[in-house]
Protein backbone atom coordinates (compact mmCIF):
# COMPACT_ATOMS: atom_id res chain seq x y z
CA UNK A 1 0.00 0.00 0.00
CA UNK A 2 1.02 3.34 -0.32
CA UNK A 3 2.15 5.37 2.20
CA UNK A 4 -1.09 6.82 4.44
CA UNK A 5 0.94 9.93 5.52
CA UNK A 6 3.40 12.18 3.37
CA UNK A 7 7.16 11.43 4.90
CA UNK A 8 9.45 14.48 4.23
CA UNK A 9 12.30 12.51 3.20
CA UNK A 10 10.50 11.25 -0.05
CA UNK A 11 11.79 14.51 -2.03
CA UNK A 12 15.30 14.15 -0.88
CA UNK A 13 15.03 10.29 -2.01
CA UNK A 14 13.69 11.30 -5.50
CA UNK A 15 16.21 14.44 -5.63
CA UNK A 16 18.70 11.96 -5.29
CA UNK A 17 17.11 9.74 -7.79
CA UNK A 18 16.49 12.40 -10.52
CA UNK A 19 20.60 12.76 -10.07
CA UNK A 20 21.57 9.50 -10.59
CA UNK A 21 19.48 9.07 -14.15
CA UNK A 22 20.87 12.63 -14.91
CA UNK A 23 24.19 11.13 -14.82
CA UNK A 24 23.45 7.78 -16.45
CA UNK A 25 22.56 9.78 -19.23
CA UNK A 26 25.53 11.81 -19.77
CA UNK A 27 27.33 9.12 -19.77
CA UNK A 28 25.76 7.26 -22.35
CA UNK A 29 25.48 10.26 -24.81
CA UNK A 30 29.04 11.40 -24.08
CA UNK A 31 30.17 11.20 -27.74
CA UNK A 32 26.78 11.95 -29.52
CA UNK A 33 27.45 16.19 -29.50
CA UNK A 34 31.31 15.78 -30.33
CA UNK A 35 31.16 12.96 -33.22
CA UNK A 36 32.99 14.77 -35.95
CA UNK A 37 35.32 15.59 -36.15
CA UNK A 38 37.00 15.87 -32.72
CA UNK A 39 35.96 11.57 -31.42
CA UNK A 40 36.50 10.28 -35.07
CA UNK A 41 40.14 12.52 -35.25
CA UNK A 42 41.27 11.74 -31.50
CA UNK A 43 40.44 7.79 -31.98
CA UNK A 44 40.90 7.70 -35.67
CA UNK A 45 37.37 5.88 -36.14
CA UNK A 46 34.33 6.09 -38.46
CA UNK A 47 30.83 7.31 -37.59
CA UNK A 48 29.70 3.73 -37.71
CA UNK A 49 32.28 2.67 -34.67
CA UNK A 50 31.32 5.58 -33.03
CA UNK A 51 27.65 5.02 -33.34
CA UNK A 52 28.23 1.48 -31.49
CA UNK A 53 29.33 3.47 -28.59
CA UNK A 54 25.64 4.91 -28.17
CA UNK A 55 24.17 2.08 -29.82
CA UNK A 56 25.87 -0.89 -26.81
CA UNK A 57 23.73 0.69 -24.43
CA UNK A 58 20.03 -0.13 -25.60
CA UNK A 59 21.45 -3.66 -26.82
CA UNK A 60 22.85 -4.42 -23.35
CA UNK A 61 19.38 -3.14 -21.57
CA UNK A 62 17.23 -5.29 -23.59
CA UNK A 63 18.76 -8.60 -21.92
CA UNK A 64 19.32 -6.87 -18.31
CA UNK A 65 15.65 -4.76 -18.48
CA UNK A 66 13.88 -7.84 -16.96
CA UNK A 67 16.41 -9.53 -14.39
CA UNK A 68 17.01 -6.13 -13.36
CA UNK A 69 12.62 -5.15 -13.05
CA UNK A 70 12.67 -8.65 -10.81
CA UNK A 71 15.90 -7.53 -8.58
CA UNK A 72 14.18 -4.04 -8.00
CA UNK A 73 11.18 -5.93 -6.32
CA UNK A 74 13.62 -8.39 -4.40
CA UNK A 75 15.85 -5.51 -3.35
CA UNK A 76 13.95 -2.72 -2.73
CA UNK A 77 14.68 0.33 -5.36
CA UNK A 78 17.85 1.80 -2.48
CA UNK A 79 19.98 -1.33 -3.46
CA UNK A 80 19.11 -1.69 -7.04
CA UNK A 81 19.62 1.74 -8.33
CA UNK A 82 22.83 2.12 -6.15
CA UNK A 83 24.00 -0.96 -8.18
CA UNK A 84 23.03 0.75 -11.11
CA UNK A 85 24.61 3.67 -10.27
CA UNK A 86 27.91 1.86 -8.81
CA UNK A 87 28.43 0.11 -12.34
CA UNK A 88 27.94 3.31 -14.09
CA UNK A 89 30.42 5.43 -11.76
CA UNK A 90 33.08 3.01 -11.47
CA UNK A 91 33.30 2.58 -15.46
CA UNK A 92 33.19 6.26 -16.52
CA UNK A 93 35.94 6.74 -14.53
CA UNK A 94 37.89 3.79 -15.78
CA UNK A 95 37.45 5.15 -19.14
CA UNK A 96 40.16 7.66 -18.73
CA UNK A 97 42.93 5.00 -18.56
CA UNK A 98 42.11 3.99 -22.35
CA UNK A 99 43.55 6.82 -23.40
CA UNK A 100 43.20 7.64 -27.15
CA UNK A 101 42.62 3.53 -27.18
CA UNK A 102 38.69 2.99 -28.98
CA UNK A 103 38.62 -0.65 -28.56
CA UNK A 104 39.22 -0.09 -24.56
CA UNK A 105 36.81 2.77 -24.75
CA UNK A 106 34.26 1.38 -26.33
CA UNK A 107 34.77 -1.97 -23.52
CA UNK A 108 34.46 0.56 -20.44
CA UNK A 109 31.30 1.84 -22.14
CA UNK A 110 29.92 -1.46 -22.74
CA UNK A 111 30.50 -2.37 -19.01
CA UNK A 112 28.79 0.96 -18.33
CA UNK A 113 26.09 0.37 -19.83
CA UNK A 114 25.42 -2.68 -17.97
CA UNK A 115 23.97 -0.52 -14.82
CA UNK A 116 21.04 1.64 -16.69
CA UNK A 117 18.24 -0.86 -16.44
CA UNK A 118 18.65 -1.04 -12.97
CA UNK A 119 18.30 2.54 -12.47
CA UNK A 120 15.32 3.23 -14.94
CA UNK A 121 12.99 0.21 -13.72
CA UNK A 122 13.43 1.86 -9.99
CA UNK A 123 11.48 5.06 -10.64
CA UNK A 124 7.79 2.80 -10.26
CA UNK A 125 9.29 0.79 -7.03
CA UNK A 126 10.23 4.53 -5.68
CA UNK A 127 7.27 6.47 -6.47
CA UNK A 128 4.76 3.57 -5.38
CA UNK A 129 7.10 3.41 -1.88
CA UNK A 130 6.95 6.80 -0.62
CA UNK A 131 4.85 8.59 -2.38
CA UNK A 132 1.38 9.09 -1.32
CA UNK A 133 -1.51 8.21 -4.71
CA UNK A 134 -2.17 11.88 -5.39
CA UNK A 135 1.52 12.63 -6.27
CA UNK A 136 2.75 9.60 -7.52
CA UNK A 137 2.55 10.45 -11.32
CA UNK A 138 4.50 13.62 -10.24
CA UNK A 139 7.17 11.52 -8.84
CA UNK A 140 7.35 9.03 -11.81
CA UNK A 141 7.12 12.45 -14.03
CA UNK A 142 10.37 14.41 -11.63
CA UNK A 143 12.64 11.29 -11.48
CA UNK A 144 12.19 10.07 -15.89
CA UNK A 145 12.87 14.24 -16.24
CA UNK A 146 16.59 13.29 -15.14
CA UNK A 147 17.18 11.42 -17.96
CA UNK A 148 16.05 14.60 -20.29
CA UNK A 149 18.15 16.65 -18.48
CA UNK A 150 21.31 13.97 -18.95
CA UNK A 151 20.82 14.53 -22.51
CA UNK A 152 20.40 18.10 -23.13
CA UNK A 153 23.98 18.00 -20.72
CA UNK A 154 25.34 15.57 -23.10
CA UNK A 155 23.86 17.44 -25.98
CA UNK A 156 24.88 21.26 -25.19
CA UNK A 157 27.48 21.28 -22.77
CA UNK A 158 29.72 18.52 -23.71
CA UNK A 159 30.64 20.37 -27.20
CA UNK A 160 31.42 23.64 -25.31
CA UNK A 161 33.92 21.58 -23.20
CA UNK A 162 35.32 19.33 -26.19
CA UNK A 163 35.20 22.11 -28.95
CA UNK A 164 38.48 20.84 -30.54
CA UNK A 165 40.02 17.41 -31.81
CA UNK A 166 42.88 17.44 -28.71
CA UNK A 167 42.67 14.62 -26.52
CA UNK A 168 43.78 16.81 -22.92
CA UNK A 169 39.84 18.45 -23.51
CA UNK A 170 38.43 14.88 -23.88
CA UNK A 171 39.88 13.78 -20.27
CA UNK A 172 38.88 16.75 -18.74
CA UNK A 173 35.37 15.51 -19.83
CA UNK A 174 35.65 12.66 -19.05
CA UNK A 175 37.00 13.64 -15.48
CA UNK A 176 34.15 15.96 -14.66
CA UNK A 177 31.44 13.48 -15.96
CA UNK A 178 33.24 10.88 -13.77
CA UNK A 179 32.75 13.28 -10.98
CA UNK A 180 28.88 14.16 -11.82
CA UNK A 181 28.26 10.66 -11.56
CA UNK A 182 29.90 10.22 -8.67
CA UNK A 183 28.67 13.28 -6.88
CA UNK A 184 24.92 11.65 -7.39
CA UNK A 185 25.64 8.70 -6.48
CA UNK A 186 27.02 9.77 -3.21
CA UNK A 187 23.83 12.21 -3.13
CA UNK A 188 21.44 9.25 -3.50
CA UNK A 189 23.20 6.81 -1.09
CA UNK A 190 23.16 9.86 1.61
CA UNK A 191 19.19 10.30 1.17
CA UNK A 192 17.54 7.02 -0.32
CA UNK A 193 16.06 4.96 2.25
CA UNK A 194 13.89 1.85 1.73
CA UNK A 195 10.16 2.22 3.18
CA UNK A 196 10.71 1.09 6.83
CA UNK A 197 7.53 -1.70 6.29
CA UNK A 198 9.03 -2.74 2.58
CA UNK A 199 10.35 -6.38 4.30
CA UNK A 200 6.54 -7.31 5.13
CA UNK A 201 5.73 -7.07 1.54
CA UNK A 202 8.57 -8.61 -0.84
CA UNK A 203 6.97 -11.19 -2.52
CA UNK A 204 8.63 -14.53 -2.12
CA UNK A 205 12.07 -15.56 -3.49
CA UNK A 206 10.11 -18.76 -5.28
CA UNK A 207 8.20 -16.57 -7.54
CA UNK A 208 10.71 -16.28 -10.47
CA UNK A 209 11.09 -14.16 -13.84
CA UNK A 210 8.80 -16.36 -15.76
CA UNK A 211 6.09 -16.68 -13.26
CA UNK A 212 5.70 -13.00 -12.61
CA UNK A 213 5.96 -11.88 -16.37
CA UNK A 214 2.71 -14.68 -17.01
CA UNK A 215 1.16 -13.19 -14.93
CA UNK A 216 1.92 -9.37 -15.65
CA UNK A 217 1.21 -10.22 -19.19
CA UNK A 218 -2.29 -11.40 -18.93
CA UNK A 219 -3.37 -7.58 -18.46
CA UNK A 220 -4.66 -5.83 -21.12
CA UNK A 221 -3.20 -2.67 -19.65
CA UNK A 222 0.35 -3.92 -19.57
CA UNK A 223 0.45 -5.15 -23.21
CA UNK A 224 -0.85 -2.07 -24.03
CA UNK A 225 1.94 0.45 -22.52
CA UNK A 226 4.57 -2.34 -23.51
CA UNK A 227 3.34 -1.65 -27.28
CA UNK A 228 3.14 2.23 -26.83
CA UNK A 229 6.60 2.73 -25.24
CA UNK A 230 7.85 0.51 -27.72
CA UNK A 231 6.24 3.47 -30.34
CA UNK A 232 6.96 6.48 -28.05
CA UNK A 233 10.10 5.87 -27.01
CA UNK A 234 11.11 4.80 -30.41
CA UNK A 235 9.95 8.09 -31.90
CA UNK A 236 11.47 10.09 -29.57
CA UNK A 237 15.05 8.02 -29.87
CA UNK A 238 14.45 8.12 -33.87
CA UNK A 239 13.50 11.82 -33.81
CA UNK A 240 16.47 12.63 -31.48
CA UNK A 241 19.19 10.75 -33.39
CA UNK A 242 18.31 12.61 -36.76
CA UNK A 243 16.78 15.29 -36.25
CA UNK A 244 19.59 17.64 -37.47
CA UNK A 245 20.07 15.27 -40.48
CA UNK A 246 16.39 15.55 -41.14
CA UNK A 247 16.70 20.00 -41.25
CA UNK A 248 20.42 19.98 -42.89
CA UNK A 249 18.19 18.14 -45.76
CA UNK A 250 16.13 21.41 -46.18
CA UNK A 251 18.99 23.64 -45.79
CA UNK A 252 19.30 24.19 -42.22
CA UNK A 253 22.70 24.13 -40.84
CA UNK A 254 23.53 21.91 -37.97
CA UNK A 255 23.96 24.32 -35.03
CA UNK A 256 20.33 25.82 -35.55
CA UNK A 257 19.07 22.50 -35.71
CA UNK A 258 20.71 21.17 -32.82
CA UNK A 259 18.86 24.44 -31.08
CA UNK A 260 15.42 22.82 -32.31
CA UNK A 261 16.16 19.99 -30.20
CA UNK A 262 17.36 21.44 -27.43
CA UNK A 263 14.06 22.95 -27.34
CA UNK A 264 11.79 19.93 -28.01
CA UNK A 265 13.84 18.61 -25.10
CA UNK A 266 13.68 21.70 -22.38
CA UNK A 267 9.37 21.67 -23.93
CA UNK A 268 9.43 17.94 -22.99
CA UNK A 269 10.64 18.37 -19.52
CA UNK A 270 7.86 21.28 -19.08
CA UNK A 271 5.56 18.57 -20.35
CA UNK A 272 6.50 16.02 -17.74
CA UNK A 273 5.70 18.15 -14.65
CA UNK A 274 2.61 20.01 -16.07
CA UNK A 275 0.99 16.65 -17.21
CA UNK A 276 1.74 15.03 -13.99
CA UNK A 277 0.52 17.30 -11.58
CA UNK A 278 -2.70 17.47 -13.77
CA UNK A 279 -2.83 13.09 -13.71
CA UNK A 280 -2.24 13.38 -10.24
CA UNK A 281 -5.03 15.90 -9.58
CA UNK A 282 -7.61 14.60 -11.87
CA UNK A 283 -6.84 10.87 -12.13
CA UNK A 284 -7.68 10.57 -15.77
CA UNK A 285 -4.96 8.45 -17.07
CA UNK A 286 -6.65 6.98 -20.10
CA UNK A 287 -7.71 10.43 -21.49
CA UNK A 288 -4.44 12.00 -20.88
CA UNK A 289 -2.57 9.13 -23.41
CA UNK A 290 -5.54 9.89 -25.91
CA UNK A 291 -5.16 13.19 -26.18
CA UNK A 292 -1.05 13.37 -25.67
CA UNK A 293 -1.03 10.31 -28.39
CA UNK A 294 -3.34 12.06 -30.84
CA UNK A 295 -1.42 16.03 -30.77
CA UNK A 296 2.02 13.97 -30.68
CA UNK A 297 0.78 12.26 -33.89
CA UNK A 298 -0.87 15.31 -36.11
CA UNK A 299 2.30 17.69 -35.05
CA UNK A 300 4.71 15.25 -36.36
CA UNK A 301 3.05 14.82 -39.58
CA UNK A 302 2.96 18.62 -39.52
CA UNK A 303 6.82 18.52 -38.95
CA UNK A 304 7.17 16.40 -42.33
CA UNK A 305 6.40 19.40 -44.86
CA UNK A 306 9.41 22.01 -45.85
CA UNK A 307 9.02 25.09 -43.95
CA UNK A 308 11.41 27.29 -42.08
CA UNK A 309 13.50 27.49 -38.98
CA UNK A 310 10.75 29.19 -36.60
CA UNK A 311 7.61 27.03 -37.59
CA UNK A 312 10.09 23.63 -36.62
CA UNK A 313 11.04 24.98 -33.25
CA UNK A 314 7.41 25.99 -32.46
CA UNK A 315 6.02 22.33 -33.61
CA UNK A 316 9.18 20.32 -31.98
CA UNK A 317 7.56 22.29 -28.59
CA UNK A 318 4.50 21.28 -29.17
CA UNK A 319 6.00 17.23 -29.91
CA UNK A 320 8.32 17.48 -26.69
CA UNK A 321 5.52 18.30 -24.37
CA UNK A 322 3.04 16.18 -25.13
CA UNK A 323 5.58 13.09 -26.33
CA UNK A 324 7.67 13.03 -23.28
CA UNK A 325 5.13 13.53 -21.04
CA UNK A 326 3.69 10.15 -22.06
CA UNK A 327 6.19 8.46 -20.30
CA UNK A 328 5.54 8.99 -16.26
CA UNK A 329 1.51 8.66 -16.94
CA UNK A 330 2.08 5.51 -18.60
CA UNK A 331 5.10 4.20 -15.62
CA UNK A 332 1.57 5.43 -12.89
CA UNK A 333 -0.55 3.15 -15.05
CA UNK A 334 1.71 0.21 -14.88
CA UNK A 335 1.95 0.52 -11.14
CA UNK A 336 -1.62 0.90 -10.64
CA UNK A 337 -2.08 -1.98 -12.83
CA UNK A 338 0.63 -4.33 -11.66
CA UNK A 339 0.83 -3.60 -7.82
CA UNK A 340 3.45 -2.28 -6.08
CA UNK A 341 5.30 -5.27 -5.06
CA UNK A 342 5.46 -6.12 -9.12
CA UNK A 343 6.04 -2.44 -9.98
CA UNK A 344 9.56 -2.78 -10.90
CA UNK A 345 8.98 -6.18 -12.69
CA UNK A 346 6.09 -3.74 -15.07
CA UNK A 347 8.41 -1.30 -15.33
CA UNK A 348 11.19 -3.80 -16.65
CA UNK A 349 8.47 -4.97 -19.06
CA UNK A 350 7.83 -1.73 -20.68
CA UNK A 351 11.24 -0.49 -20.75
CA UNK A 352 12.46 -3.22 -22.37
CA UNK A 353 10.28 -2.99 -25.41
CA UNK A 354 10.99 1.33 -25.23
CA UNK A 355 14.79 0.44 -26.02
CA UNK A 356 13.67 -2.82 -28.57
CA UNK A 357 11.45 0.40 -30.48
CA UNK A 358 14.62 2.75 -30.08
CA UNK A 359 16.96 0.79 -31.90
CA UNK A 360 13.77 0.10 -34.51
CA UNK A 361 13.11 3.11 -35.46
CA UNK A 362 16.87 4.52 -35.35
CA UNK A 363 17.30 1.99 -37.92
CA UNK A 364 13.99 2.28 -39.64
CA UNK A 365 14.39 6.45 -40.08
CA UNK A 366 17.54 6.14 -42.64
CA UNK A 367 16.23 3.40 -44.12
CA UNK A 368 12.97 4.85 -45.42
CA UNK A 369 15.02 8.20 -46.05
CA UNK A 370 17.04 6.24 -48.62
CA UNK A 371 14.82 4.67 -50.11
CA UNK A 372 12.63 8.09 -50.57
CA UNK A 373 15.63 9.10 -52.04
CA UNK A 374 16.24 5.97 -54.44
CA UNK A 375 12.70 6.90 -56.15
CA UNK A 376 13.16 10.05 -56.65
CA UNK A 377 10.08 10.75 -54.58
CA UNK A 378 10.30 14.44 -53.17
CA UNK A 379 13.91 15.35 -53.89
CA UNK A 380 13.53 18.41 -52.07
CA UNK A 381 12.67 16.34 -48.97
CA UNK A 382 13.90 13.21 -48.69
CA UNK A 383 12.97 12.95 -45.26
CA UNK A 384 9.28 13.27 -45.70
CA UNK A 385 7.89 9.64 -45.69
CA UNK A 386 10.61 9.21 -42.83
CA UNK A 387 8.71 11.26 -40.76
CA UNK A 388 5.11 10.45 -41.62
CA UNK A 389 5.68 7.01 -40.85
CA UNK A 390 6.45 8.43 -37.21
CA UNK A 391 3.51 10.69 -37.39
CA UNK A 392 1.27 6.92 -38.87
CA UNK A 393 2.66 4.77 -36.05
CA UNK A 394 1.38 7.97 -33.21
CA UNK A 395 -1.59 7.36 -34.62
CA UNK A 396 -1.44 4.24 -34.27
CA UNK A 397 -0.60 4.09 -30.81
CA UNK A 398 -3.58 6.44 -30.32
CA UNK A 399 -6.11 4.29 -31.38
CA UNK A 400 -4.59 1.80 -29.27
CA UNK A 401 -5.06 4.18 -26.31
CA UNK A 402 -8.80 3.50 -26.25
CA UNK A 403 -8.68 -0.16 -25.05
CA UNK A 404 -6.92 1.33 -22.20
CA UNK A 405 -8.92 -0.05 -18.73
CA UNK A 406 -9.21 2.44 -15.94
CA UNK A 407 -10.56 1.85 -12.32
CA UNK A 408 -10.31 -1.94 -12.39
CA UNK A 409 -6.36 -2.10 -11.82
CA UNK A 410 -5.85 -3.75 -8.40
CA UNK A 411 -9.07 -6.12 -9.14
CA UNK A 412 -7.37 -7.62 -12.27
CA UNK A 413 -4.54 -7.87 -10.83
CA UNK A 414 -5.61 -10.29 -7.96
CA UNK A 415 -7.89 -11.96 -10.80
CA UNK A 416 -5.06 -12.89 -12.73
CA UNK A 417 -2.78 -14.17 -10.03
CA UNK A 418 -4.68 -15.65 -7.27
CA UNK A 419 -5.45 -19.45 -7.57
CA UNK A 420 -9.13 -21.09 -8.89
CA UNK A 421 -10.76 -22.84 -6.72
CA UNK A 422 -9.95 -25.95 -7.63
CA UNK A 423 -6.10 -25.75 -7.13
Amino acid sequence: MPPSHADPRRWGILMGFTLISMSSQIVWLNFAGIVSPQTQDIFHVGLGQIGLISAVWPLVFIPLSMPAGLLVDRWGFRKTVLLGGGIIMVFSWLRIISGTNFTSLFVFESLAAIGQPFIFNSISKLSGDWFPAGEQTVANGIGTMGQIMGMIIALVVVPVMVPDAIYAELRNNFIAVSAIATASFAIFMAFARDRPSLELEKQPESEGIRSQMKALISLRNIVILMILFFIGVGIFSGFVQWIEAILFSRGIQPLTGGITGAAMLISGISGMVVISVIADRYKRLKSILIINTFIAGVFLFLFSFRVNLIYYIAVAVVIGFFLLSLAPVGLQLSLETAGEKRAGTAAGMVWLTSQVGALFFILLLPAVEGAQAASNFMPENIWFLAVISMAVLAMAGFGLSFAIREGDHGRAFRESTEPSPEE
